[in-house]
C-alpha cells in the first residue's frame, strides 16, 4: 500500500454518454477557466453560476447510458471501453457495461426486474484485467454473487442465472475483483437495478407519481477529472475523491420540476464520499418524507430534512415542490457535517493530503449536486397533498434478539494504516473463511468502530439486515432517533450496508436462511471502496 497516511479525503465515481435527458438541450457556456485545456480544473464550488447546471439531467430512455432494459429476456453484457462526450472538449474513456437494444447500444443501462423472475445475463469481458458483475443487495448463491471469489478473465465470459427474491427496491450491480473494485468503479463499471412487486405497483397507483416522469432515479457519484477529460486514478491511494459531480452520468445537472410531489431515489455510487443530501430552496429545507432504504419500503412514511448516505447505500424519499412559483429555482446539496476522520495510528498525516484531488471539495464540506427549475405546470393540475402513507407495506419490527448468538466484530487500523476486520485483512487472510455460520440459524453481528477510526460503510454480501440497536453514536446521529436503542429512519427496514461511526458500536440481527446447498462463501466489507481494496474485507461460510 503507497499512502498509508493519506486520510483526510474520500473520493467518488461515474460518467456519462448518450441517453435521454430531462428539458431541453443546454448549450455549454464557456466562463472564466471552464473547460480550460491547462492545469487542473478549477474547484467546482468556486465557478459562477452560468459555468454550472448547464446540462439537463439524464433520465433513464431507450439507449445510451442509462438506457432501460427488462430482464424478462436474457441479456449480454461486454465489460468494454467507451467513449462519452460528458464535458465540452474530447470524450471522456468509460468502463462500461455495454449491451445491444433496439436501434444502438445501452450503457450501465438501468434493469428492471421483478420479484419472482429467473434473470440470465452473460457477462464478457473485453477489458485487459480481471472484472466480474457482483449484484449488490441481492440474495444470491455465491456462484452469482459476482464477488472477487469468481473473476472473469479478460477475453473471457460467464452467466449468472439467479432468482430475483429480494423486495421491491432500488438495487445497483457493479464490477468487484479483488484489488480493482476502486479502479474499476471509479472508470465506470456501476448501473442500477430496480426491482418491482405488488407493494410498489400499488404504491405508484396510490400516489400518482409516473416512473421517469416524477419518479426518477438520481446516481450521485464523484469524479476527479483532469483538463484532457480523463477519469483520474491512482492505484493504492486511499479514500479517492472527485472534483465533478455526476448525477445519472450527467455532470452537475438541473431538472424541469412543476410545483408538486417528486419522488427520488437516490443511489450513492461513490468510492469513497459520504454525503449529506437535503433538497433546498432559499437554504430552507423543502418538504421530504422518507419512504424506503436500500432494501424497499418502509413501513410508514417518516418526514426528514436530510439523512446521511454513504457509499453503496440508498434511499427513497417524497419530495414537495408544491409551496414554489414557476421561476424558482431549488437545488439539492450535500450540506456539510463533521467528517470524523479520526485516523492517527498511522503517524502524521502527508503534509498536502489533497494533493491528488485538485479542485475537489473535502469530505465534510458542502457539496452543491443539481439544480431544479420550477416551471409553469400546463397538463395537469397534481392534487397538493399526498394521500396516507401509512401501511405503505409489510413490515415486520426490528426481531428480538435476547436469545440471538453475538458475534463481535471490530474496525480498526494498525499501525502501518492497514484496515482490519477483528485481526483480519484480506490480503493477510486470503479467500479462506474468517468464520462459518451454520445455514438457517440467526446471529446478531455488532460492529464496533474504533474511536481512532473514521465512519465505515459496511456492506454485506448475500443476505440484507435488521439493524436492531446504535450506542455510543456522535451527536449528529443522535438527533436523528426515532425510535427505541438509538435507531435513525433509515435504521426502520431492510439494509444491505450501514455506516459505523468512529466509536459507535451498532447490532445487525441476520438471518442465514438459505435454499442453497453446500458451502456458500460471501464478503463483509468496507464500501469505501480504496478500504475495500486495501484489504479491509473478510469472507464468511454459510454450511449446514
Amino acid at each position: 500500500m503507497t499512502d498509508p497516511q493519506r486520510r483526510r479525503f474520500l473520493v467518488g465515481l461515474t460518467l456519462g454518454g448518450a441517453a435521454v435527458v430531462a428539458g431541453p438541450i443546454a448549450m455549454w457556456r464557456y466562463t472564466g477557466g471552464h473547460g480550460h485545456r491547462m492545469g487542473a480544473l478549477p474547484d467546482l464550488q468556486s465557478l459562477p453560476p452560468d459555468a454550472r447546471f448547464v446540462q439537463p439531467l439524464r433520465i433513464p430512455g431507450s439507449e445510451g447510458l442509462m438506457a432501460e432494459i427488462d430482464l424478462r429476456r436474457p441479456l449480454e453484457l461486454s465489460a468494454q471501453t467507451a467513449g462519452a462526450a460528458l464535458f465540452p472538449g474530447p470524450p471522456t474513456q468509460l468502463w462500461a457495461y455495454a449491451a445491444r437494444v433496439p436501434g444502438g447500444e445501452a450503457f450501465n443501462p438501468l434493469l428492471r426486474a421483478r420479484r419472482g423472475d429467473a434473470i440470465d445475463v452473460g457477462l464478457h469481458n473485453r477489458l485487459s484485467e480481471d472484472t466480474t458483475v457482483h449484484w449488490h443487495g441481492l440474495h444470491v448463491d455465491e456462484a452469482n454473487d459476482g464477488s472477487g471469489l469468481h473473476p472473469v478473465a479478460a477475453g473471457g465470459q460467464r452467466r449468472y442465472r439467479l432468482k430475483v427474491e429480494n423486495r421491491a427496491g432500488l438495487y445497483w450491480y457493479h464490477a468487484h475483483p479483488h484489488g480493482r473494485t476502486g479502479a474499476q468503479l471509479q472508470r465506470g463499471l456501476a448501473g442500477l437495478l430496480l426491482v418491482e412487486d405488488e407493494e410498489e405497483l400499488a404504491l405508484r397507483q396510490r400516489v400518482g407519481l409516473r416512473w421517469g416522469e416524477r419518479d426518477l432515479p438520481l446516481m450521485i457519484a464523484d469524479k476527479q477529472i483532469d483538463a484532457g477529460n480523463a477519469i483520474v486514478y491512482k492505484d493504492g491511494a486511499d479514500d479517492w475523491i472527485g472534483n465533478r459531480v455526476l448525477v445519472n452520468w450527467t455532470p452537475e445537472p438541473y431538472l424541469d420540476v412543476i410545483p408538486a410531489w417528486y419522488r427520488f431515489r437516490l443511489a450513492n455510487v461513490c468510492n469513497a464520499r459520504l454525503l449529506r443530501p437535503c433538497f433546498l430552496h432559499e437554504d430552507k429545507p423543502l418538504p421530504m418524507l422518507l419512504i424506503g432504504s436500500d432494501g424497499g419500503l418502509l413501513e410508514r412514511a417518516w418526514p426528514v430534512d436530510d439523512l446521511f448516505l454513504a457509499p453503496a447505500q440508498r434511499v427513497d424519499v417524497l419530495v414537495d415542490f408544491g409551496a414554489l412559483a414557476p421561476g424558482a429555482k431549488a437545488v439539492l446539496r450535500s450540506l456539510d457535517y463533521v467528517a470524523m476522520e479520526n485516523e492517527d495510528e498511522s503517524g502524521a498525516f502527508a503534509p498536502d493530503p489533497m494533493g491528488d484531488h485538485p479542485g475537489a471539495v473535502a469530505m465534510g464540506e458542502a457539496l452543491d449536486l443539481m439544480e431544479l427549475r420550477v416551471i409553469e405546470c400546463v397538463t395537469e393540475r397534481p392534487p397538493a397533498q399526498l394521500p396516507p402513507l401509512d401501511a405503505m407495506a409489510k413490515l415486520p419490527p426490528p426481531p428480538d434478539t435476547a436469545d440471538w448468538p453475538v458475534r463481535a466484530l471490530r474496525l480498526r487500523m494498525d499501525e502501518q494504516g492497514r484496515w482490519f476486520i477483528n485481526d483480519w485483512n484480506f490480503h493477510l487472510s486470503g479467500h479462506d473463511p474468517a468464520f462459518t455460520v451454520k445455514r438457517g440459524t440467526r446471529e446478531v453481528w455488532e460492529i464496533r468502530n474504533s474511536m481512532t477510526s473514521m465512519p465505515h460503510p459496511m456492506h454485506l454480501h448475500g443476505f440484507q439486515f435488521r439493524v436492531v440497536s446504535r450506542a455510543i453514536s456522535p451527536p449528529d446521529v443522535r438527533g436523528r432517533q426515532v425510535a427505541p436503542n438509538g435507531l435513525t429512519a433509515q435504521d426502520l427496514g431492510w439494509n444491505d450496508t450501514v455506516v459505523v461511526w468512529p466509536g459507535e458500536i451498532v447490532r445487525l440481527a441476520i438471518d442465514f436462511s438459505q435454499p442453497f446447498a453446500g458451502v456458500q462463501r460471501y464478503m463483509l466489507h468496507c464500501h469505501n471502496l480504496e478500504h475495500e481494496d486495501m484489504g479491509m474485507m473478510l469472507t464468511f461460510a454459510v454450511a449446514d
